[in-house]
């Protein structure tokens, strides 16, 4: 028997033929009131994945250090986060705010999901209450202008991505299909695709592969659009695993980056577990980059977590904090998980975009490695 995400997906390929992989990803992660992100327990231990800012609150006091940075010259600066998660990154980010009394007028939150709105309210409501009223729900048509910081903390490896192969000279999209279960069907879309490769600068890499698979996110323009027309002066963090361009499409790489997570463990099918499992893609740092400066922004830096963290002063918040010795160890772990090359530290990449800011920050002082974008 079909589940209900199973025959929304049904119907709307029953209506139109085939559908993109793209839209087949946003139904099973996004629709109301059956997808992934509206029905599941997601976050933690008893879901199917941790996030840095649930591993631990100093990951947020770090990026909180840059919005005291920017309080310097931005008057009246402002916090937005697109995707908040479970609120974890909110709530740690105001503690330390509220310690430094630094508090931003408005913590700005953009959140499609419903549920996931209802789980930030009542995280924030059992660990800040007194900061609560910061915070502020919009859509991402209600806030016109914001002087300060935007954070996409694990955001854009979510947003709903096509994916192609090369074969025999040419390039395919992925297409979905129904035939007693779902098909894949491949279209020659050859034209599209060299135009995209070719201004993204990346066809002549990808033109010499043969049997290769891998993804090209047309919602990047989307949310990029977004982001630039919202933030009128400051800076933005995307902080999300990925790799630059010649990174994502390394020869060995043939099989792409979409991943499959569920109950904490990987796998690579996009049909198992339908509607009960995270879908995502590496994030293709270069191609964030290249529509970010399209609209004039600033792309100031560009590295490893763990270098983003250590930047923003995480070795110094985890001196500043009173552990006795059970919790030292136990935050010195999450504090590795964080910043270690085997863990998160090196997997994990930062992107700032600055756009009519031009002062120096913390978060890209050292180790920039803009150069490789």
């Amino acid at each position: 028997m079909k589940s209900e995400i199973e025959l929304v997906i049904s119907e709307r390929i029953s209506k139109n033929g085939i559908i993109s992989f793209s839209e087949y990803m946003e139904i099973l992660l996004f629709h109301n009131p059956h997808g992934y992100y509206n029905s599941a327990d997601i976050f933690g231990r008893k879901g199917d994945f941790i996030t840095s800012p649930i591993i631990s609150s100093l990951f947020g006091a770090s990026i909180a250090n840059e919005f005291i940075n920017l309080r310097n010259s931005i008057t009246e600066a402002e916090i937005l986060e697109i995707g908040a998660g479970d609120g974890s990154l909110v709530i740690s980010i105001l503690e330390h705010l509220s310690k430094k009394r630094a508090l931003p007028k408005t913590f700005y939150i953009i959140e499609t999901s419903k549920k996931q709105i209802e789980s930030q309210k009542m995280n924030i409501m059992k660990k800040i209450p007194d900061l609560s009223h910061i915070v502020k729900w919009v859509k991402y048509t209600e806030i016109t202008s914001i002087n300060g910081l935007i954070v996409c903390n694990e955001f854009f490896d979510v947003l709903p991505t096509e994916r192609f192969k090369i074969e025999n000279n040419k390039f395919f999209q992925l297409f979905i299909g129904h035939r007693k279960g779902f098909t894949m069907q491949w279209e020659d879309k050859t034209k599209k695709l060299t135009d995209i490769f070719k201004n993204l600068q990346c066809y002549d890499i990808l033109s010499n592969y043969d049997n290769y698979e891998s993804e090209i996110n047309f919602n990047y323009e989307t949310w990029v659009n977004n982001i630039s027309k919202i933030l009128n002066t400051g800076v933005v963090f995307i902080v999300d695993y990925g790799y630059n361009m010649r990174e994502y499409f390394l020869p060995d790489r043939k099989n792409g980056t979409l991943v499959c997570i569920h109950n904490h463990q990987a796998n690579f099918d996009p049909f198992m577990n339908i509607g009960l499992q995270d879908i995502s893609s590496f994030v293709n740092f270069s191609h964030l980059a290249y529509i970010f400066k399209k609209l004039k922004c600033e792309v100031s830096g560009y590295l490893e977590q763990s270098k983003f963290l250590i930047n923003l002063g995480i070795l110094d918040v985890f001196e500043e904090r009173a552990f006795c010795d059970e919790e030292k160890v136990i935050e010195t772990n999450k504090l590795k998980n964080l910043i270690l090359s085997n863990a998160m530290g090196d997997i994990f990449k930062a992107l700032i975009i600055t756009k009519n800011y031009s002062n120096p920050l913390l978060a890209s002082k050292n180790f920039n490695r803009k150069d490789s974008l």
